[in-house]
């Protein structure tokens, strides 16, 4: 992982002149989703450059230990070992690059992937996700409990209201609060884009998070009823470039709902490549938060191995 971010000092005044260009982010935004995906060979070596940037997630009502188990377990072995042989990847400790559930669900996790002999990490939500909606001590306890028992990552929510009403200030001591309560492990903020009404409200919202000492910024809680979109993703991104060009540090980048296909992962990972940079291209500084998505991936793979689709009863399930 990268290190923790320190945090900046918060500048209004930057903030105060953002502005961003619509048009152009629509125009962008279409011009990414119309180019030509990879085919063949490279195409598989993009998918599992994807699969190892994947959040394995769970978070449903009906989540137990053991289907948290069984969530670790595909972590661990994504992709059949007969599939990753057959493109020589067998032996490369190929892994999502987390997993990912409620606090309460966080010792199973840890339980079960130290059982496995497995160092990969695990990511909590807090902060009264999804709606953040909570008392300010409430969600600072829940963070320092997911810590307690081993959560290496924490994704946060912002407190919506606070972007909304343009209380930067207020917003920038609420996430320095977080950071302070996560201790050593990296914390992703969610600016859960879809209830920030503007592109220009998402750009302020996503510098204030890392002036703030976010590691990773992400777009949403995959809640709401606007998720992951490119659009959005441009804006998060650019505002990223920014102030890595403005500060040295790089901070990462979490597009997380409604991403589901293959085809959509190939697009993230254009879009990160172009907009980015190599650098990027890893767990280090790029997750897909997803639930679904490893399913069509190993699909996809199964295809190119076997030149056949596999029906849904041959792949383990996450």
């Amino acid at each position: 992982m990268s290190a923790r971010n320190p945090g900046t000092e918060l500048d209004l005044e930057w903030i105060s002149k953002v502005r961003v260009n619509t048009n152009a982010v629509l125009k962008r935004a279409q011009h990414i989703q119309g180019q030509k995906i990879p085919k063949r060979q490279w195409q598989a070596a993009w998918l599992l450059k994807a699969v190892a940037c994947i959040d394995l997630t769970t978070l449903a009502g009906d989540d137990t230990p053991s289907n948290v188990h069984r969530l670790c377990l595909k972590a661990i072995q994504p992709v059949r070992h007969d599939l990753l042989r057959a493109v020589d990847m067998h032996n490369k400790g190929l892994a999502t690059a987390a997993v990912c559930v409620y606090p309460s669900r966080v010792a199973d996790a840890v339980k079960s992937l130290k059982a496995a002999n497995s160092r990969l990490p695990v990511a909590s939500v807090a902060t009264g996700f999804p709606a953040g909606q909570t008392p300010l001590e409430t969600r600072l306890q829940e963070v320092r409990l997911a810590v307690a028992d081993g959560a290496a990552e924490i994704d946060i929510v912002i407190n919506r209201t606070l972007a909304l009403t343009g209380e930067w200030e207020a917003l920038y001591g609420e996430i320095r609060r977080f950071r302070e309560a996560c201790g050593d492990a990296h914390m992703k903020t969610i600016l859960a884009i879809g209830e920030l009404g503007t592109f220009t409200n998402v750009y302020k919202a996503s510098l204030v998070a890392m002036m703030a000492g976010s590691d990773f910024i992400k777009t949403s809680t995959g809640k709401e009823s606007v998720n992951a979109t490119y659009p959005v993703a441009i804006v998060m991104v650019r505002a990223i470039r920014d102030y890595f060009l403005c500060t040295g540090h790089k901070v990462g980048f979490k597009p997380a709902g409604g991403i589901r296909t293959a085809q959509e992962s190939l697009v993230w990972l254009a879009l990160i490549k172009e907009e980015l940079g190599h650098d990027w291209l890893s767990p280090v500084l790029f997750r897909l938060g997803a639930s679904s998505l490893l399913a069509d991936i190993e699909r996809q793979i199964y295809h190119h191995v076997t030149g056949q689709y596999a029906a849904y009863h041959e792949l383990p399930m996450a």
